[in-house]
């Protein structure tokens, strides 16, 4: 109702624009690992690094569509961060479905950045943030018994993150200067660090097995960690940790619209 009543002023060409822009997001966070460094360069006149050096981690933060102020690359689990805007939107739902199967993990978060710098969104930011919200408490309901494979019991609104870019305070730190039709993607792992990066995501099989795999990369670490530390403290001298849910089988995703 939100949305109705906010662009019936609005012309029918604008009014047409924003609902062709805005769409389903099929994203939410649940949150780590790291694999090898497979890093792009920075294209030419990038606002800010994009690979990160290894003495100094870059702190990426935003605020989301919830108004919340979020970091990015946070540390101890692995983020698959994606870059969007309207040309390729049925890419984005494509590639947040791929994820499902692993929303709700504590070693794996999703964020999404909307690239709207020049969008006709920037018109209206307020009815934009509105519909993405709105967008976010539908996908909630069907990422539950995900969450809940993965034993969590948690609202997965509450790490539903959606960034809208409309003044470009984001996507140049990220390494995404120009806007693009294509859907990119970086991957961040259990450091922070960026491990893997794409300029147009269209593989979802892929990204899919790439992200798993980075998540398993960090299951064996911390397998390996526990083992050894079996061995040299005993059981009873171990910290508990939360336990990482069983991977689940790689899927066929779901096609771009």
């Amino acid at each position: 109702m939100f949305w109705k009543r906010s662009t019936r002023r609005l012309p029918d060409s604008l009014r047409t624009a924003l609902f062709a822009a805005f769409f389903s997001c099929a994203f939410a966070g649940s949150a780590a690992a790291q694999t090898t460094t497979n890093s792009a360069p920075a294209p030419p006149g990038a606002a800010a690094p994009v690979s990160i050096s290894a003495s100094h981690v870059h702190k990426f933060r935003a605020i989301d569509a919830d108004n919340h102020n979020i970091l990015l690359n946070r540390p101890g689990l692995v983020t698959l961060v994606l870059g969007t805007n309207e040309d390729s939107q049925g890419a984005a739902r494509a590639a947040g479905k791929s994820m499902y199967p692993l929303q709700g993990r504590p070693d794996f978060q999703l964020i999404v950045v909307v690239d709207l710098r020049d969008s006709i969104a920037t018109w209206v930011p307020s009815v934009v943030t509105a519909q993405m919200r709105s967008n976010l408490d539908h996908e909630a309901i069907a990422l539950k018994p995900y969450f809940l494979k993965n034993g969590n019991k948690s609202d997965p609104r509450k790490s539903s993150y959606v960034i809208p870019d409309f003044s470009g305070s984001i996507c140049p730190q990220l390494g995404w200067t120009e806007s693009s039709d294509h859907l990119r993607g970086i991957l961040f792992g259990v450091d922070g660090r960026e491990i893997e990066r794409w300029e147009n995501v269209e593989d979802m099989a892929k990204l899919q097995a790439d992200v798993r795999a980075a998540i398993q990369a960090l299951v064996d670490a911390d397998q390996a960690r526990t083992a050894s530390a079996v061995k040299t403290q005993g059981t009873k001298l171990l910290q508990p940790r939360t336990p990482h849910p069983p991977l689940p089988p790689l899927a066929p995703p779901p096609k771009p619209d």
